[in-house]
């Protein structure tokens, strides 16, 4: 069963977070990450919500999500998105009526 993580961001370095961006792409592209959404002006709806940007990425299993947050060139990257911005993100899966 897919599962999705819903990433927002409030970015105090763009060019730190742009390094992320530039390393981090190839990356979810070689593992094979569904970028399902990729919002740099995102609306929030929630009042006093301060949002710079929104990401949902679809991975195809459990095993897959796993795998892909413990690969160290990924875990690298990680590090210059975690100097430059502040994340908030959960995991869930696709809802099976």
């Amino acid at each position: 069963m897919s599962i999705f993580v819903f990433a927002q961001f409030q970015i105090h370095d763009k060019a730190g977070y742009a390094k992320y961006v530039e390393l981090a792409t190839p990356i979810f592209m070689r593992e094979g990450v569904k970028i399902l959404g990729n919002d740099e002006a995102p609306v929030p709806i929630s009042p006093g919500l301060k949002v710079d940007k929104a990401v949902l990425l679809e991975f195809r299993d459990e095993a897959h999500y796993k795998h892909f947050f413990t690969q160290p060139d990924y875990m690298a990257a990680a590090e210059h998105r975690n100097a430059a911005s502040t994340i908030t993100a959960v995991q869930f899966e696709r809802f099976a009526p």
